[in-house]
């Protein structure tokens, strides 16, 4: 079905909607209300409070809760999903002490999207990547790191300081909250800011609770099907030593996805008398051009508990645990196709670009070195394991409450290539940017069968096995005093400790199998050509060619390993890759709430400061390679200990019970990640040349020997942050907000490489991070939503709703060093990596109690996905240029709709990427701009229909 087709489907059934009054009551019956009540502050959509000294009386919920209530007091509005959802996640913003955003479920586990990143898409001043059938590397108003914490506790991912969004199941989520200024009182971790995932908890609900969904998922590039689940089961009683819950939640997610990349290499050669005959030269051209298909059937099971004890009104005692588990088994099959090689490449055929008599369009290509590749089999697993507990007890203006938790997090990944090369090097005729909308790279052979597996011979075995983890303990105790009256609302301040191990092992050998020059029909495996890529794309000619499948190369892994005479087993951890490191951090914080009338207009905030001392101690060891295999192996240990301050101080000041203004400044830090820190040395063993692909000519430092460090000196990477906004609530579900912010960082870091010649290894490329200087972000945000709750439209037309937001960043910083150098970058701040500068959301929704429908377009504009030195960048004198690799603005389209034949049984369909539109990378070789495609990347488009229950 077209694009266009979908659109036509999804405003008939909208159109249908509304001309069918008879399926849309007004009004829903309420149900029978459980002799049990929500615990302070649950299932309540909290009212604005009007005077300062209302506000200071209820401060026992930070954040008001899920809503799980069907139905508006007045019984004339339907409460259902995605009002419900508006509703809840304005309550949170509205009545917080910083400035947040958050995403709700729209009922027990559904959140709007698939993935919990995927839904922080729609939230004003995030912006996510997408890959691998899902999104991910989430960053705040230009921020990418971001401490991640669940159910106000951090977690993380094996040694890893964060956990991916990603990893959390969006059928296990009740909200996600978006935190862009702190206050004292949360962990401290992120200068992008904080998420945090709220899970569910037994006392959310009134009484039973038994819901559950079961989604089909066709993926349609891979052409296969996968399958999401939930399942949520929830009580309370009443007993003789007090109130009980025991809630329980289950959630899988499957994904099987082919992602299609077509690129062009970032070495830009030029063209003279010898290899483009005829010609004058001087014509730009990539040297390189290639393909890519990744298959990916990956799968996330996750399950938690909590259980919650009221033995008094007083003192609640609780317990919790999670499972986050993910399961990954990628196909990755790369073809590299070589413009460039010895003394019989030419080029032939050469047309250039209309308007630019100097850079090639396209060319036949002979002589070039042969194509080669690789057929790589990737496990990945990831087990993250916490269980914690703790006590809240109040008495009159007093609350303290103390938790304790444990994490485990354990990654693994295996990999397996098998590189290859062609059997003999055909002529291919390329295209360096194709006509059309899509543009990029394409090339073809002449006379060669790319399904024939007699033609691809084994070039190598390389081998991956990499383990990480990390464990660690934290607790905290917080003591907050409610004041009766006064300038001082609130008093609060609090400990907290945490212990945190953390460990790396690697081994990754390669055997490069030059004299055995043996068509992969020789292996002991068997062969079959990839499912096609490619899908939403016909200008690629080659959308096929031979392979070796994974289960292949996993059921003949100790074959394969005699084959090219490597050790039985999977590779040994090579020291000079491993580390061991422990963290120690001690946080104490104090924050008051003052408030005060001045007339009618309300003032109120926090003011705070959180104190943390750090120590941690990294031991690894050096590696040197004095000689052909003879290595000198030295254990070192580093250590570091510091102490940050990080003040906040904030204002809301409430004109009306609708308007108010917010003003907020924080500082924030985070630590660098232990891999970053770990003072490894490693010393690489001495390049190889294999005589039928010789080093590429014009990259003069593409055969040198690698040397690795890390960097123990690292500093944290800070922030100070400024915002302010307005926002008005002139309706429950209906607001509109505007925002300016400032962020000054300091310290990111980033890998410098330098290409020196050393006296004892020769031509090197040494390779270590470092903290680069100042980066300044600073935009604006507004935001729009609400449903046409209008007195005296018909029913039917209160069903619309309409949610709209956009963020504009500016984006400054320095440089790593080593890129710094470049005289066309010299001076100057540049673009900060990964920053959009704008970003927006239109999203248009239609809900009446059988029937509710969401498209969703989310846009964001171009950005630098990276800095880089390529050879032959030079400007007008000669000297070395930085360029960025820039990805093309991209909107995706999403819709979704549900019907509701009988009560508490819900059907669903989703369609996720409704465009097809592709991810285009771009990087521009010459002072002019000029520039070539990199890459073009088209994700997946999927199909999903399902069913929710809950009785």
């Amino acid at each position: 079905m077209t694009a266009k087709a979908l659109l036509c489907a999804s405003a008939g059934v909208l159109a249908l909607a509304t001309v069918t009054p008879a399926f849309a009551q007004t009004t829903e019956a309420t149900p029978a209300q459980s002799s049990k009540t929500p615990a302070a502050g649950k299932g309540q959509d909290l009212p604005k409070p009007t005077t300062a000294s209302d506000r200071s009386a209820n401060p026992a919920a930070p954040q008001p809760s899920i809503q799980e209530s069907p139905a508006e007091d007045s019984g004339e509005i339907i409460v259902t999903g995605l009002r419900r959802s508006l509703q809840s996640a304005q309550a949170i913003k509205r009545n917080s002490d910083g400035i947040v955003d958050a995403v709700v479920a729209e009922d027990i586990g559904k959140l709007p999207d698939t993935f919990a990143s995927s839904a922080l898409a729609r939230v004003s001043g995030v912006q996510v990547s997408r890959g691998g059938g899902e999104s991910a590397g989430v960053t705040v108003r230009g921020l990418p790191d971001l401490s991640t914490t669940y159910n106000g506790r951090e977690i993380f991912t094996a040694e890893g300081r964060f956990v991916q969004i990603q990893d959390f199941p969006a059928g296990t989520v009740a909200a996600l909250e978006v935190y862009k200024s702190g206050t004292a009182n949360l962990i401290e971790g992120g200068i992008g800011g904080q998420v945090n995932v709220r899970g569910r908890r037994p006392f959310d609900f009134n009484g039973f609770e038994l819901s559950g969904s079961l989604n089909g998922v066709n993926w349609q590039q891979s052409g296969k099907l996968s399958w999401n689940g939930n399942l949520l089961v929830s009580d309370r009683w009443d007993t003789g030593i007090g109130e009980m819950g025991l809630l329980v939640n289950a959630s899988y997610v499957g994904i099987n996805f082919l992602d299609s990349l077509r690129e062009q290499s970032l070495v830009v050669g030029t063209t003279n008398a010898a290899n483009a005959p005829g010609t004058t030269g001087g014509v730009r051209y990539p040297d390189a051009q290639s393909l890519f298909l990744g298959y990916g059937r990956r799968w996330r099971p996750s399950a938690n508990a909590a259980f919650q004890w009221k033995p008094t009104p007083e003192l609640e005692i609780y317990a919790d645990g999670l499972f986050q588990g993910y399961r990954g088994r990628d196909l990755n099959r790369f073809m590299f196709v070589p413009i460039f090689g010895g003394p019989e490449f030419t080029l032939t055929n050469l047309a250039t670009r209309a308007g630019a008599s100097n850079i090639a369009q396209s060319a036949t290509v002979t002589g070039a070195n042969a194509p080669d590749g690789y057929y790589g089999s990737a496990n990945g697993e990831t087990n993250t394991y916490q269980a914690g507990g703790g006590a809240i007890w109040k008495r009159d203006n007093l609350q303290i409450s103390g938790d304790v938790a444990y994490t485990d997090s354990t990654y693994t990944f295996d990999l397996v290539n098998i590189d290859y090369t062609f059997r003999s090097s055909p002529v291919r005729n390329v295209v360096f940017e194709s006509p059309g909308t899509d543009g990029g790279p394409t090339f073809d052979f002449a006379n060669f069968n790319l399904t024939d597996p007699a033609n691809y011979i084994s070039r190598g075995f390389f081998q991956e096995y990499l383990k990480v983890g990390g464990k660690d303990i934290q607790s905290r105790v917080d003591v907050q005093y409610d004041f009766d009256g006064g300038l001082l609302k609130r008093f609060q301040f609090g400990v907290r400790y945490n212990d945190r191990d953390a460990n790396r092992d690697r081994g990754a050998p390669y055997i490069f199998t030059l004299p055995a020059q043996q068509p992969i029909t020789a292996l002991p495996v068997s062969t079959e050509s990839t499912l096609a890529g490619f899908g939403y794309n016909n200008t690629f000619p080659i959308h096929t060619f031979a392979a070796i499948p994974s289960n292949s190369i996993r059921g003949n892994l100790a074959a394969l390993r005699t084959f090219y005479g490597a050790p039985a087993g999977r590779p040994e951890f090579n020291p000079s890759e491993n580390f061991r490191a422990n963290e120690k951090a001690l946080a104490a914080y104090a924050q008051v709430k003052y408030g005060f009338d001045i007339g009618t207009v309300v003032v109120d905030g926090v003011v705070g400061v959180r104190a943390v001392r750090t120590k941690n101690t990294i031991s690894g060891f050096l590696r040197d390679e004095q000689t052909p295999g003879n290595f000198l192996i030295t254990p070192i240990t580093a250590k570091n200990e510091y102490t940050d301050y990080l003040p906040n101080v904030s204002a809301r000041v409430a004109a009306t019970d609708e308007l108010q203004l917010r003003l907020a400044y924080t500082q924030t830090r985070t630590r660098p990640n232990f891999f970053d820190l770990n003072p490894a040395l490693t010393v690489g063993s001495p390049p190889t040349i294999d005589p039928n692909n010789p080093p590429n000519p014009n990259d003069p430092n593409s055969n040198v020997r690698t040397i690795t460090a890390g960097n123990p000196n690292l500093s944290p990477l800070t922030s100070n942050n400024y915002d302010a906004s307005l926002e008005w609530y002139f309706s429950r579900t209906g607001s509109l907000t505007g925002a300016i912010f400032r962020r000054d960082a300091q310290g990111f870091i980033s890998n410098t490489t330098v290409f020196t010649t050393d006296p004892v290894y020769g031509r090197v490329r040494y390779t270590q991070p470092e903290n680069t200087g100042a980066t300044r972000f600073q935009g604006v945000e507004v935001g729009f939503a609400s449903f046409l709750d209008i007195d005296g439209l018909p029913d039917w037309a209160k069903g619309f709703g309409l949610q709209a937001n956009g963020t504009y960043v500016d984006s400054r910083g320095d440089l790593a060093s080593t890129l710094a150098t470049s005289p066309n970058v010299a001076g100057q701040q540049q673009r900060f990596n990964g920053v959009s500068k704008w970003t927006y959301n239109l999203i248009g929704l239609y809900e009446r109690p059988f029937f509710s429908a969401r498209l969703a377009y989310n846009f964001r504009s171009d950005f630098v996905q990276y800095y880089s030195q390529e050879p032959l960048d030079l400007d007008a004198n000669g000297a070395q240029r930085t360029g960025g690799v820039i990805e093309k603005g991209r909107g995706q389209l999403d819709f979704s709709t549900t019907v509701t034949p009988i009560p508490n049984v819900t059907l669903a369909f989703d369609i996720v990427n409704l465009l097809g539109n592709p991810i285009r990378r771009y990087r521009d070789f010459n002072d002019a701009g000029d520039q070539f495609a990199r890459q073009i990347f088209y994700l997946e488009r999927t199909y999903s229909l399902g069913v929710r229950f809950r009785f």
